[in-house]
């Protein structure tokens, strides 16, 4: 089975966040491993919010494995429609998905990534991006096995 990894900033909030990452990892690992990764995040109150972003840039950098095929989730990025991103995920069985904190990501983990995907073009908060990026990711795994989950 081919591993999936999620490294994002900050740990999942309580409630809602959680329940609903809980809710969907659940479902993904019948189809595919996965792990998620959080990197503690920068100190956005002092007067650099740059060198906030560099030390989580550090952070994340260091989680990525040599050879991942890293993809890093950019509102710029390319829109697939749910069918399209599980046939994309057949050519990619294994990758790391990136998700950057509230400030965004530092311009070395987009130099980085291999791919960038958009969820939306609507700036999305970065705790609700895991939910959404897994409840994908598990749509997915259902359309790749013919499963009743999608409907459209």
């Amino acid at each position: 089975m081919s591993r999936i990894r999620v490294i994002w900033v900050g740990k999942t909030a309580k409630g809602f966040p959680q329940d609903g990452v809980d809710h969907y990892l659940k479902r993904i690992r019948p189809y595919r491993e996965i792990e998620c990764v959080d990197v503690r995040p920068g100190d956005h109150s002092g007067r650099d919010p740059a060198q906030a972003l560099r030390v989580e840039a550090e952070a994340i950098l260091k989680r990525i494995e040599d050879r991942a095929r890293v993809i890093l989730l950019d509102e710029r990025g390319t829109a697939l429609s749910s069918p399209g991103l599980a046939r994309w995920l057949e050519e990619r069985p294994a990758a790391t998905f990136v998700i950057g904190g509230a400030y965004g990501i530092d311009g070395r983990v987009a130099a980085r990534a291999d791919d960038r995907l958009s969820l939306s073009k609507l700036t999305l908060p970065h705790q609700l991006v895991r939910i959404v990026l897994l409840e994908q990711l598990y749509r997915a795994f259902t359309l790749q096995h013919g499963h009743a989950y999608h409907h459209g």
